[in-house]
């Protein structure tokens, strides 16, 4: 659990992500000239030059306001960190029960559709379906 940022951040690229988020926020800094009323700057260009602004900041001033919210920004709202650590300090909590079904549950239908397309058989996948129905009920 206390290495639950690292490990978010390892299984995701949170880098792009907060690259993303940081074209509003440079433009809400007033880093990136967003063009005159009726004439706006190509979204093209408004994107190379916040992405040369976090690079940099990235590069030579990880510590940089503006960056840090970027990347609070992509924990905070788009992967909501502190409502995943919470529920899995609760899944951490719980008791695991295992129990053999008797027959298939209707999570492993699919699965079991899958297998069968993968048996070589003149039989309709229809048909097998149908038989594997009955042979549980």
């Amino acid at each position: 659990m206390d290495d639950l940022l690292k490990d978010i951040q390892a299984s995701i690229n949170s880098t792009e992500m907060a690259r993303r988020k940081f074209r509003d926020i440079a433009a809400i800094a007033g880093l990136v000239f967003k063009g005159f009323p009726g004439q706006p700057v190509k979204e093209r260009h408004m994107q190379s030059s916040t992405q040369l602004f976090f690079n940099v900041f990235n590069d030579y001033e990880a510590h940089n306001l503006l960056l840090r919210q970027a990347f609070e920004e992509v924990m905070d709202f788009q992967l909501e960190e502190a409502r995943m650590r919470k529920a899995l300090e609760r899944i951490n909590q719980q008791k695991i029960v295992l129990k053999k079904p008797e027959k298939p549950t209707p999570f492993a239908f699919p699965i079991m559709v899958d297998r069968l397309r993968e048996k070589l058989t003149s039989e309709k996948l229809e048909d097998q379906v149908k038989r594997m129905i009955l042979s549980y009920s």
